[in-house]
């Protein structure tokens, strides 16, 4: 069907009014016009979330609108796609959204004899609470994060803002300044072979999982044209692809790229935006450049063990990683099940590298006893370990140690182990078998012991002490020396 502007027949585009003096742009909107009067179905309206609303839960549930009066079906369309049609109603629920992404959205409505389409709504979800955004440049400060190489071509990598040389299509949360390498803008017979380089390197050595991401349009004329993402963890001497597009369109996206193959427990990250165009061709522009780390390396415990030796119980344990630890406290419970605190050993904070630590629980009881770890963040956050048990074995026989030290002055320790219940007798005398002090005196339980004798009323030489206990008797000497 052709159509005279000039003849007197009035026309509507929509609820626009289109004059018959031929001033409306018949190329843009001649296949939208109708004959008749305007269309009486009213505009959608008062949209939930808010049209440009961020920080949108992305368990949203419903996102919710009024219809336009007079509608008596209905089309809704969520980013892209009419997800409904049919008789009129208020809401839609577009399940679970992405994190940081934006969406557009509108409802047409129609009363079987025209229709009006609806507003474009839009609105931005929540950052990801689990993730770090460790770099953001939305290109309005400039190129300060970027080096801008020259790889053989007329034209470079620039930061335009509106009003932009082309018509770039971007997602919505593009505006202001963007980053593009515009052959079509540098004009005829231009090439542009150039990358853009972050200038500092990001640390994600502490990070498991690391995602870059940037709302995008790559406009290509033929095969030839080439737009590549590109990452280095060794501070750009070798680039892994993280995504290329040769000789095909990418527009009007919002790209989320999983680098943690290249990126992730690294601490010298770069990305870069390579172009190769080769000839007058048009464009890639991108905004809003982001990198995002998260599931921070945990305190990974790789080994805990516990080995008794007599009365000692000697803990050891490893980390691989370590991530604000302040350390770990260690626990112990004996057969009653009740966990106590018995001591606290210093973590190393941050770090990456194997770290080893020990400690050795003294003077432990004949029993079967329970170890564990609460390893503590400087934050107060805190996560047990697995519990590991270690059975202190009650001594075989009697056994009466030499004192440590020997000589001594003024004292010195004395061990010992009874292998049964009973009573026990320790004392010390002098030369002359006359007693000057009883240490011991009392019924024990089978075990290992240590006494502490402290002979500051004594005076210098020789003396012997000696432990009685059922038919046992053993006697050792030793020497005071003031």
């Amino acid at each position: 069907m052709s159509v005279d502007p000039t003849d007197d027949q009035t026309f509507w585009y929509s609820n626009e009014y289109i004059p018959s003096d031929g001033a409306f742009n018949w190329n843009t909107r001649i296949a939208s016009f109708a004959f008749g009067p305007p269309c009486t179905v009213g505009a959608s309206s008062n949209p939930s979330p808010a049209d440009g609303a961020t920080g949108v839960d992305v368990s949203v549930g419903s996102i919710t609108w009024t219809n336009g009066t007079g509608a008596t079906t209905i089309d809704v369309w969520f980013d892209g796609v009419m997800v409904y049609s049919g008789v009129p109603v208020t809401s839609y629920s577009p399940g679970t959204l992405n994190y940081s992404t934006s969406y557009q959205w509108r409802v047409d409505g129609s009363d079987g004899a025209c229709t009006t389409t609806g507003p474009l709504w839009s609105f931005t979800t929540m950052d990801d609470p689990n993730q770090v955004k460790i770099f953001a440049d939305d290109f309005e400060a400039g190129l300060g994060n970027w080096t801008i190489t020259n790889d053989g071509g007329t034209c470079d990598w620039l930061i335009y803002v509106p009003p932009y040389p082309n018509t770039y299509t971007l997602p919505p949360s593009s505006s202001g300044g963007v980053l593009s390498a515009d052959s079509d803008d540098c004009g005829s017979g231009t090439t542009v072979l150039s990358t853009a380089t972050m200038v500092s390197p990001i640390d994600a050595s502490l990070y498991q999982v690391v995602n870059i991401e940037w709302d995008n349009d790559w406009r290509i004329i033929d095969a030839k044209d080439e737009a590549h993402v590109e990452v280095s963890n060794d501070g750009g001497t070798i680039w892994n692809t993280v995504v290329s597009w040769v000789g095909v369109d990418k527009r009007d996206s919002h790209e989320i790229w999983d680098v943690s193959a290249f990126a992730a427990l690294q601490s010298s990250v770069i990305f870069r935006f390579r172009v190769i165009q080769p000839g007058w061709d048009w464009w890639w522009a991108i905004d809003n450049v982001s990198i995002w780390l998260a599931d921070i390396v945990p305190v990974e415990l790789t080994s805990f063990a516990a080995f008794a030796n007599e009365d000692n119980v000697r803990l050891s344990w490893s980390t691989a990683t370590e991530t604000n630890n302040q350390g770990f406290d260690i626990q112990r419970a004996d057969s009653d099940g009740e966990f106590e605190s018995i001591s606290f050993v210093q973590g190393n904070g941050t770090t990456t590298e194997v770290r080893s630590y020990t400690y050795t629980d003294s003077k432990v009881a004949t029993g079967i006893y329970t170890y564990r770890l609460k390893q503590i963040d400087f934050s107060g956050t805190f996560e047990y370990s697995d519990e590991i048990s270690v059975e202190v074995i009650k001594p075989l026989e009697f056994v009466l140690e030499q004192n440590y030290p020997n000589p001594f002055n003024p004292s010195t320790l004395i061990k010992y182990s009874i292998p049964e219940d009973g009573f026990v007798t320790v004392a010390v005398y002098n030369l002359l078998g006359e007693t000057v002090a009883t240490l011991v005196n009392e019924v024990q339980e089978a075990g290992r012991y240590e006494i502490k004798f402290d002979a500051s009323n004594l005076s210098s030489g020789i003396y012997v002490y000696n432990l009685k206990s059922s038919s046992f008797s053993s006697v050792k000497k030793m020497l005071l020396m003031k």
